[in-house]
């Protein structure tokens, strides 16, 4: 379906708005682990593992995908690929 925003269902909405959250937390969750600033005479990050590195990449592609995937089908929108 291809449609404006005005025509979404409740469901279409709702997919909309898990494949944004699902985004979002994928983002934070790889920024906690390339992004945490140490504190001040207490402690120091550990480098992440590369293979949870790799997880959270991984996640974070995927769910790039399902939201793209999702504006695709419901809107007819392409968004922009990340650069």
């Amino acid at each position: 379906m291809s449609g404006t925003p005005e025509e979404l269902t409740e469901d279409e909405r709702r997919q909309l708005r898990r494949a944004g959250e699902r985004l979002r937390t994928a983002s934070k969750e790889l920024e906690s682990l390339i992004a945490t600033d140490p504190i001040k005479n207490r402690w120091t990050p550990e480098p992440a593992p590369p293979e949870i590195l790799d997880a959270a990449r991984s996640e974070l592609a995927t769910a790039w995908s399902e939201l793209a995937r999702a504006y695709r089908e419901l809107l007819g929108w392409e968004p922009a690929p990340p650069a």
